[in-house]
């Protein structure tokens, strides 16, 4: 999974505050309420899409997204079209009209194709009736002047087949173009639905995708897997320090820096959401994968992060992880479950450290 190393930059202006008064706090019970608020102040619809932008707002994932919403509230106000324009073009997802517009050039290219084969066996089948047209005449008695006019006939069909079929090569070649072209488009559609557009790591859709091949790669195998489930300490407060672009370049820099250190054994790495990301380690017991995720962590934690722009100091950036061992019959989000039991066992013994499960 390709993902997208982001150096520390300036802190970025903070944005005029919405006149939307949200109810405090954080945490699920609080998000619930703020998105409510949210959808009652504008008037949006309660829709999936719509919901999934307004979660991603109130657990401030993406800088760019708050500045937008943010501004849109202080402005003309949030309205469904923003809302999913937004959701298009910082979020990296289709719209369904998009994803309806690339079916329909599929289906097109594959009927002109089916046009250009059914043109070219038609010329052929001319062909083909001219030449038996020929032999037959040429069974039979012919004077010279027959002879010439059959050849002459015989020729002119084959200069018809052959530029039909220069015709078919150049149509053919040109369906293979623009089959390539779709190609690209859809395979960039594929990524974008399960990268996470900040950090370039899978998003959690493509997160519990590749951690259900996973699994069913150790069912093959039989060998040991293991999951860690990892949690930027203190993030808020860095937030509210530095700015939401700053946070952003933070999410950035861990997300690489366990992606450079998993990816290597063939892990791999997912945000599950805000500061939290998944990093999962095959062939690889709990008592293992501890200790690995152990030495990233201090490995981060020894590294002091600076400002691009003046070299300033922003101080450390540590993690807290949990990890656990999948078990046979267990799904996904079991595992996960376990995981994060382990790393709120780790928050409460005092952060920056790792705590393998022992349930």
């Amino acid at each position: 999974m390709k993902h997208q190393p982001g150096p520390m930059v300036a802190q970025a202006a903070m944005p005029t505050p919405p006149d939307v008064a949200l109810p405090a706090g954080t945490g699920p019970p609080a998000w619930y309420d703020q998105i409510r608020a949210l959808l009652i102040q504008t008037g949006l619809p309660p829709e999936p899409a719509v919901y999934d932008v307004l979660w991603r707002y109130v657990r401030d994932e993406d800088a760019e997204l708050s500045l937008a919403i943010d501004k849109a509230l202080a402005g003309d106000g949030l309205t469904l079209g923003t809302v999913m324009s937004l959701r298009e073009t910082l979020l990296g997802q289709m719209s369904e009209a998009q994803v309806n517009q690339l079916i329909a050039q599929a289906h097109g290219q594959a009927e002109a194709l089916t046009k250009r084969i059914e043109c070219g066996q038609t010329d052929l089948a001319d062909y083909g009736r001219a030449i038996a047209d020929g032999g037959e005449r040429l069974a039979g008695p012919m004077d010279a002047t027959a002879l010439a006019g059959l050849l002459e006939q015989l020729s002119a069909a084959t200069s018809t087949v052959q530029a039909a079929n220069g015709r078919l090569l150049d149509e053919l070649e040109q369906a293979a173009a623009e089959s390539r072209a779709l190609a690209d488009r859809l395979t960039q559609a594929e990524r974008a639905a399960v990268t996470d557009a900040l950090t370039g790591v899978f998003n959690r859709r493509g997160l519990m995708a590749a951690v259900e091949k996973a699994q069913a790669d150790a069912i093959c195998t039989g060998r040991p897997w293991a999951l860690a489930v990892v949690d930027i300490d203190h993030f808020k407060r860095f937030n509210d320090r530095f700015g939401h672009a700053m946070g952003d370049d933070v999410l950035r820099f861990v997300a690489s820096h366990l992606a450079e250190r998993l990816e290597t054994d063939g892990g791999f790495v997912g945000r599950l959401g805000g500061e939290e990301f998944v990093g999962v380690m095959p062939a690889t017991s709990v008592q293992a994968a501890a200790g690995r995720i152990d030495r990233i962590r201090a490995d981060l934690a020894g590294q002091v992060l600076r400002s691009a722009v003046d070299g300033s100091s922003m101080g450390r950036i540590s993690f807290s992880a949990g990890v656990a061992e999948h078990r046979a019959g267990e799904g996904p989000d079991q595992l996960i479950e376990r995981a994060d039991g382990a790393l709120y066992t780790a928050k409460r013994l005092g952060r920056d450290r790792v705590v393998p499960d022992r349930g």
